[in-house]
C-alpha cells in the first residue's frame, strides 16, 4: 500500500511532468514561427532558467561576455557561432547545424 506522503510526492511529480510537457508543446508551436536566432535565444534562456542560473552565472561558465549572452537570448543575428557554441556547451547542450 502506498503511504499518503509518498502518494502526494508521486502526484506532485506527475503534475510537474504534465506541466512541462504542456509548456513544451506550447513552445514548439511558437518556435515554428520564430527565426532560427530567436528560437536559439529562447532555448538558451529556457535552459538557463531551468538550471537556476543567472545571466552572470552563465557568462562565468561559458566565458562569453554579458552583452553577447543578452544578444543571444534576444535573438540577435549578429552573434558569432563560436560564442553560441560556448553558451550551449556550458548549458550541456549541443549545436546542430542543418
Amino acid at each position: 500500500m502506498v503511504s499518503p506522503a509518498h502518494f502526494d510526492d508521486l502526484l506532485a511529480e506527475i503534475r510537474s511532468e504534465y506541466l512541462d510537457a504542456r509548456r513544451q508543446a506550447s513552445l514548439s508551436g511558437q518556435t515554428s514561427q520564430l527565426e532560427p536566432a530567436e528560437a536559439a535565444g529562447r532555448l538558451v534562456r529556457e535552459h538557463r532558467k531551468k538550471q537556476g542560473q543567472s545571466l552572470q552565472d552563465l557568462c562565468d561558465l561559458s566565458g562569453v561576455a554579458y552583452s553577447t549572452l543578452s544578444k543571444i537570448e534576444h535573438g540577435h543575428r549578429s552573434v558569432r557561432l563560436d560564442n553560441l557554441q560556448k553558451v550551449l556547451s556550458a548549458l550541456g547542450l549541443k549545436l546542430w547545424v542543418v
